[in-house]
């Protein structure tokens, strides 16, 4: 069961000479491994599968984080699979009446998000869907996206988790993708 056997804690980090205020790292443990995730960066989840980005959801809810699911998965579904980690759900589709977002509306899923981690402390963000993302708009506005958000996740010290399947994209889009984050494997 994915829920079973996970933890997380927050670490203290470097200090930002900027703002004198310290950067946070959260260790999460999973069947997949152990994860050091740092706040205010953005982690490519290099899988087939989503099975890895649920495991690290299922940690970070369980160590009390804060998280938005912009996915292909229906609200429903997540509230099924965690029921009492109070997940904010958004259905990427562009169809249906359920907290939802086109996938063609790209400023409308950085809205959703960059209003979601301005009001908590520390939170993460999941985004998937970005293969059906990129069905709706070409590649040089999704590179645009993945900057806004990296700006966002950056400022806020939110945690953005974006699960990819590498088959489908070409390499050489995926390895202009992995310029925005840190690559999990």
């Amino acid at each position: 069961m994915v829920g079973q056997g996970y933890g997380g804690k927050v670490l203290s980090g470097e200090l930002d000479i900027v703002t004198g205020t310290k950067f946070h790292s959260m260790d999460v443990r999973s069947t997949y491994g152990h994860f050091t995730l740092d706040h205010g960066r953005i982690y490519m989840i290099i899988n087939e599968r989503t099975d890895k980005t649920l495991a690290l959801i299922s940690g970070m809810a369980s160590a009390g984080k804060e998280i938005i699911c912009v996915s292909r998965m229906h609200p429903d579904l997540i509230r099924e699979r965690y029921p009492l980690q109070g997940i904010r759900a958004v259905w990427l589709s562009g169809t249906g009446n359920s907290p939802r977002i086109s996938p063609d509306q790209l400023d409308e899923v950085v809205r959703e998000i960059s209003d979601f981690v301005w009001s908590r402390k520390n939170a993460v963000a999941v985004l998937d869907g970005l293969e059906y993302i990129s069905l709706y708009t070409d590649f040089r506005s999704l590179n645009i996206f993945l900057e806004e958000l990296n700006d966002v996740v950056m400022a806020s010290r939110s945690i953005l988790l974006i699960p990819v399947d590498p088959r489908l994209f070409d390499p050489c889009q995926l390895a202009r993708l992995r310029r925005f984050a840190e690559i999990l494997r």
